[in-house]
């Protein structure tokens, strides 16, 4: 028979030696519902004395700066963004108008679009022209002369 106490025979003193005591039994401990184990229970640890350092107290005054500073940096890449992509858009129209003239027969010597209306001197006369898109992408050109001071 085959076991890991050293006194197989359920003696707790060895043969020879009487001054040997028993070892003293472990006493078992249930856990408690809800117990969490390896943490201890708030309020237990060395106890907080006096006021935070100087690093806690200011811990959020550099952290609102840097986030107002990273918003006010996307705003500012995004409204140059948008403003390139305008401009993108008006160059594109002004190119397709002149296009268009060209098929005309005239050659304008000026354009400058902005959004959807761009004003345009063809053979010295000054028109407005309003640009509209189809729902195939294509513009379409309105001309009339300009009537202004």
């Amino acid at each position: 028979m085959s076991t890991d106490d050293p006194n197989p025979s359920g003696s707790t003193a060895a043969s020879g030696d009487p001054d040997a005591t028993p070892p003293p039994a472990q006493p078992v401990v249930e856990p408690t519902v809800g117990a969490s184990y390896g943490i201890p229970p708030a309020g237990i640890g060395p106890p907080v004395t006096g006021d935070p350092g100087w690093a806690e107290r200011i811990r959020g005054l550099p952290i609102a700066p840097m986030v107002a500073l990273l918003v006010a940096a996307v705003g500012i890449a995004t409204l140059i963004l948008w403003r390139g992509s305008l401009d993108d858009q008006d160059a594109a129209t002004e190119a397709a108008f002149a296009a268009w003239m060209a098929e005309q027969g005239a050659e304008p010597e000026t354009v400058e679009c902005d959004g959807n209306t761009c004003a345009a001197i063809v053979d010295g006369t000054a028109y407005t022209v309003l640009v509209q898109e189809d729902e195939d992408g294509r513009q379409h050109f309105g001309i009339a002369a300009y009537t202004g001071d």
